[in-house]
């Protein structure tokens, strides 16, 4: 849900549907602004790149051009928990986690709206919520909001944070050098760092706990490839809780030489393409469901060995281990790939929703039952639980696994740029 654009009339309530950072609508509009402002000045800034979608400023120039009545009746611009904290508290707020993924938040220097980006790209800076730290107690539950949600009226609120940020702290990822991935819709490498040296092929963001950053390498949609996989290709044969392990680990080590790039949606780290599309490359007439689907898993790990290359350049050293989050986490086989490829021990924890640990952290900061985020990661982070041993059997397999899934894009770079000047429909 991060970035959700929440568009709010002066009583808290939404004017419109949210748009999400999946939706690549604003494409055109994305191009335009950088017309107006080049990347590097927008990435000196923000300490991030852009992309539509992904930062949601591309999808308020979308609307200031395609539905202005919505943003001259609007009273506050945020995303989701901007719109979820009005409800219960009537008071507004954007948490700097999201304000940094808006494409308009000054990320590594003064952690506010940057007056430039918005005055040449027209969107108005006095309608965006007013920026505070993730563990801010932003109001109090009404006494409406009290009797919707059956909670005593006056509760503290606390703003909150992004899902991948509150994640971390969940995970207890919170001192430099820190590495952790959660595997959703998205998926997500991350290191924890405490200056913001940061990488333009990175996603980058102030992080929940004060002074950390986290430099993140962020795929659009491995896990969605997934659901794709199922729902649309495998369909009968994805049966049971184990459909994933069973069928993927029917296939050995390499996918009988099919290769998945998983850009089902475009893609965000490293390539920042939002015409990239997904392929299986290598099919034959031998190949069967089990290869397509162990190659959907390989072509996730493909690109976290991209990122985690990035990653330990940003720190300088190796990464020695990666903590693994989110729903991804649940597949055996999905890990062991990923321990083979990276040549990293992978470990999971003893709680897989670690964003909704990390939210209740931040409740318990901000409400004083902790004393700050180091007291909290202290007491209750989540443990680990189980750790996967890289195997040196599969590493030449996976290394020129690895050498072909690289050079596909750029093989296929102006290819994809071609499917849309043909007029066929992006992604999303």
């Amino acid at each position: 849900m991060c970035p959700a654009l929440a568009v709010l009339g002066p009583d808290g309530l939404p004017l419109r549907p949210a748009i999400l950072y999946l939706d690549q609508r604003s494409i055109p509009q994305a191009e335009a602004m950088l017309a107006d402002v080049s990347a590097e000045r927008v990435f000196s800034i923000t300490g991030n790149p852009f992309a539509p979608g992904t930062y949601s400023a591309t999808s308020i120039r979308w609307l200031a051009e395609n539905e202005p009545d919505v943003i001259a009746r609007a009273a506050v611009i945020g995303h989701g928990n901007t719109a979820l904290a009005a409800r219960m508290t009537g008071a507004f707020g954007f948490d700097r986690t999201n304000a940094s993924f808006t494409g308009l938040f000054e990320t590594g220097g003064r952690c506010a709206w940057s007056e430039e980006l918005c005055t040449a790209w027209r969107i108005p800076i006095e309608k965006l919520a007013p920026t505070c730290p993730s563990a801010t107690v932003l109001g109090v539950l009404t006494l409406r909001a009290s009797r919707e949600l059956g909670l005593s009226e006056g509760t503290p609120v606390v703003i909150g944070g992004a899902d991948s940020a509150c994640s971390a702290l969940g995970a207890g990822v919170a001192e430099p050098g820190q590495a952790f991935e959660t595997s959703g819709t998205s998926d997500v490498l991350a290191i924890c760092l405490d200056t913001p040296r940061f990488d333009r092929r990175f996603m980058n963001r102030c992080h929940v706990a004060p002074d950390r950053w986290l430099a993140m390498g962020a795929m659009l949609s491995p896990g969605a490839a997934v659901s794709w996989l199922r729902d649309e290709i495998l369909r009968d044969q994805a049966r049971g809780e184990a459909w994933l392990d069973d069928l993927a680990g029917a296939s050995p080590p390499g996918a009988r030489g099919v290769i998945f790039l998983p850009y089902m949606q475009g893609e965000r780290s490293p390539i920042w393409d939002p015409n990239a599309r997904g392929v299986f490359f290598g099919l034959t007439l031998a190949t069967a469901a089990t290869d397509l689907t162990r190659a959907v898993l390989e072509g996730t790990a493909f690109g976290l060995r991209q990122n985690l290359e990035i990653a330990e350049g940003l720190l300088g050293r190796p990464v020695d281990r990666i903590v693994v989050t989110g729903g991804g986490a649940r597949s055996q086989v999905w890990n062991q790939i990923k321990a083979d490829v990276l040549l990293r021990e992978i470990v999971t924890l003893d709680t897989s929703e670690t964003a909704v640990l990390g939210a209740a952290m931040l409740a318990g900061i901000g409400a004083g039952v902790f004393a700050d985020a180091r007291d909290a990661v202290r007491r209750v982070a989540a443990r680990p639980a189980r750790t996967y041993t890289p195997s040196d059997a599969h590493a030449v397999t996976y290394d020129r696994a690895f050498l072909t899934y690289t050079a596909l894009y750029p093989a296929l770079k102006d290819s994809f740029r071609s499917l849309r000047s043909l007029g066929l429909p992006s992604p999303g």
